[in-house]
């Protein structure tokens, strides 16, 4: 291995698809295969030797006949599912186990967020956390480890990483690199962004591991709304790490942190935004002082209802980017100063149609499609019909073709409500085709036409 490379320990129920290696600043992740591969000769024999021994699960024996052999052999792991977390020696010896721990939470997150962000089932993180080790100096020394196994009752099924956005793990592989290696001299302050933002992520993976869960998957049914009480704390805590929240006014001080990342000006918008904020703070109080959460739903918007952590885990998630995007860590694929950044994953519009009704969305798109016939050359304005054009788009594809989904339900508005805006939109949308004007029409997606008629033949 390269010098400034160390073997750390094994990820034995944790495989990357592909034989990916993944490298996250001062840590890195491998396949056995590669490790294996990269090896000399004599440390290769006796990692593999090493391998074989604690790949073969065992459990305790009960029968008389066996008192002597006190286990019994119950599963091998296949060797070339299992990952190596190697770390860099400009890590301090103190601070090693720290920067793998943090190094596996922002692993979990980073082939996991985009799952959350959608509403997604998502990786468990117990086998991130199930680990052995496998230095170069326990290895080499047999007596370490000839006697042991790895037990049935700590075993855990296999999990596969397949997502690999190698832009999300240098991001995070930066801040690792200022927090834990020495030689990056950074401002104290922005070391203190980074570890912020690693502990938020941390205390939102940690709320994944702390449900009930059925053996044979039939028989039970754990509502995930059962678990909320856990998970508002659990969120209001990664909140509260990102943003610095005040403790004396918490709600509004993360009012003002957050409101600026969506871009929020308009009044319906941040009217319900500022509802679902209060809401979520009034959750948390009555968490902590109750017991239990008195809503499971956020119904402020009369087009949805959504689960407050549901909604607040697509906040997290968009703010976490938003943060890496501040610290230039990561680079959207579409930035201005008039709307929300859009990532290669992760898109303003899931977030924002939330807070917008079906009705103000198409009066205010109507408003100013209008005001685009004058003025063609208004670059801002032609932004913001585009980002409620998308808005609509994503609401009509992925909520009102789908209104009954396990954490988020749709109610369309009345026809009559939206009726009269979407015929007057379409009608400027023609009266743009006849006269040849090219940059309000370009701005316009193609499809928008097709779903409006398909609204207004609504039974």
């Amino acid at each position: 291995m390269k010098n400034l490379d160390e073997i750390y320990g094994c990820l034995p129920f944790v495989e990357l698809a592909s034989e990916t290696i993944i490298k996250m600043g001062p840590v890195s992740f491998w396949p056995a295969s590669q490790l294996l591969e990269q090896m000399n000769l004599e440390n290769s024999s006796i990692f593999k030797e090493y391998l074989q021994s604690i790949a073969k699960i065992k459990a305790t024996s009960e029968k008389e006949e066996q008192k002597s052999n006190r286990f019994i052999h119950t599963a091998t792991l296949d060797i070339k599912e299992m990952t190596f977390v190697l770390i860099s020696a400009e890590v301090p010896k103190e601070q090693k186990d720290l920067a793998v721990i943090d190094s596996i939470y922002l692993l979990h997150f980073a082939c996991t967020f985009r799952n959350l962000y959608y509403g997604n089932e998502i990786l468990s993180f117990e086998p991130f956390k199930k680990m052995v080790p496998a230095s170069i100096d326990f290895i080499s020394s047999k007596s370490n480890w000839q006697h042991l196994h790895l037990l049935e009752s700590k075993r855990e099924a296999s999990v596969c990483i397949h997502l690999f956005d190698q832009e999300i793990y240098q991001g995070l592989g930066k801040a690792l690199a200022a927090i834990y290696i020495q030689k990056n001299f950074l401002h104290i302050e922005t070391i203190d962004h980074y570890q912020c933002l690693i502990r938020s992520i941390r205390y939102l993976v940690d709320r994944s591991g702390k449900k009930f869960i059925n053996l044979i998957d039939k028989g039970l049914h754990f509502s995930q709304r059962l678990f909320e009480p856990e998970e508002i704390l659990f969120l209001s805590a990664s909140f509260e790490s990102l943003f610095n929240i005040s403790e004396t006014k918490s709600a509004e001080d993360f009012k003002h942190k957050l409101r600026p990342m969506l871009h929020l000006k308009y009044s319906k918008p941040v009217e319900i935004f500022w509802s679902w904020v209060d809401d979520f703070y009034a959750l948390k109080r009555a968490v902590v002082h109750q017991g239990s959460s008195p809503s499971p739903l956020f119904k402020q918007n009369p087009n949805f209802e959504i689960s407050h952590v549901t909604l607040g885990i697509k906040l997290f998630v968009y703010a976490v980017y938003y943060k890496l995007f501040e610290y230039k860590l990561i680079t959207p694929i579409h930035s201005n100063h008039y709307a929300p950044p859009d990532f290669k994953w992760v898109h303003p519009e899931e977030i924002l149609l939330f807070f917008w009704t079906e009705s103000s969305l198409l009066k205010k798109l109507n408003i100013f499609i209008k005001r685009a016939q004058a003025n063609q050359d208004d670059s801002e304005l032609l932004i913001e019909i585009s980002l409620l054009c998308d808005l609509y788009l994503s609401m009509y594809e992925r909520y009102y073709l789908h209104p009954n989904q396990d954490f988020v339900h749709f109610h369309p508005s009345p026809l009559s409500q939206i009726k009269g805006d979407i015929l007057q939109i379409l009608e400027v949308i023609e009266q743009q085709k006849e006269k040849m004007k090219k940059n309000l029409l370009a701005t316009i997606p193609k499809n928008l036409i097709a779903i409006l008629k398909d609204r207004l033949s609504e039974n």
